[in-house]
């Protein structure tokens, strides 16, 4: 690359360096959130230990699984629920709230487009998140209450799967988030679709103690794509050799809600309102 395309690339790297500092900035400003945030975690974790506990007290297997699998799964499934957490919470830069204070306009009106821009704030939006995870994580697997993974390799397709699930999950919120275009407000759509998503995605409780007909549905939805896929290849659950289909079957839904977010962004740029201003 010449000077000269380094020099032309700079004002879009700066952009994008803006934006994806976005959700960090925010989270930031506001200082409770900073200690609250880990400490509610710390509290659910807390709970949900003590409750699988008391469940495998008699007990030695459960649905195929045993205790330390429970909860290595159940733990890591908070932790990874974590990282898109601050999507559920208010925000100013939310296209919900842009659209009520009148300033969604603006999102049309930026050399990076409003469907680019979003998806670069998810970025730090994911990375911000993934810390306090990766943060977790350590302190869980360091003081032995949780398992790690089983060999490097499956640390690796966990690793993988869970790039490709958190993509998954973006993806889905995002088209969740464009129907306020629709409905004028969405926030019981948005309750509704996380209750639905910590359901079908393992993070409530693992799929495999699901009534088999539900567990069917919710293992071949994007939402168990998402979470219970790659949690199952880190408790080996899912045997190593079953991953690359497992992988495929992520892909297949990045592909399909992709073609699905792009349609949804071309019809909620034909149907732009300012309620506010």
């Amino acid at each position: 690359m010449t000077t000269v395309d380094i020099a032309a690339a700079a004002p879009g790297l700066h952009r994008s360096w803006r934006a994806v500092r976005i959700v960090p900035m925010i989270e930031s400003a506001y200082r409770a959130r900073l200690v609250l945030a880990p400490l509610m975690l710390a509290i659910q974790i807390f709970l949900y230990y003590r409750l699988w506990l008391a469940v495998y007290a008699n007990t030695s297997t459960v649905a195929g699984l045993n205790v330390r699998q429970v909860l290595t799964y159940s733990t890591i499934a908070l932790l990874v629920a974590r990282i898109r957490w601050s999507a559920r919470g208010w925000s100013r830069d939310s296209i919900a709230s842009r659209v009520r204070e009148g300033t969604i306009i603006y999102l049309f009106l930026r050399p990076v487009s409003a469907r680019r821009y979003t998806g670069i704030r998810a970025l730090g939006e994911m990375g911000y998140g993934g810390m306090w995870a990766l943060g977790g994580f350590a302190v869980m697997v360091g003081t032995g209450a949780i398992d790690p993974p089983g060999s490097p390799g499956a640390g690796a397709v966990f690793l993988v799967s869970v790039l490709l699930g958190q993509t998954i999950l973006f993806l889905l919120s995002q088209c969740v988030e464009l129907s306020v275009f629709w409905f004028g407000k969405n926030a019981y759509t948005e309750r509704l679709y996380y209750f639905a998503q910590d359901l079908l995605a393992g993070v409530f409780v693992p799929l495999w103690f699901l009534p088999d007909w539900l567990f069917t549905a919710a293992r071949y939805s994007p939402f168990g794509s998402a979470i219970n896929v790659p949690l199952s290849l880190y408790i080996e659950r899912i045997p190593l050799r079953d991953a690359p289909r497992e992988l495929l079957l992520q892909l297949g839904w990045v592909a399909a809600l992709w073609v699905l977010n792009a349609y949804v962004w071309r019809r909620a740029s034909r149907r732009v309102q300012v309620q506010g201003g």
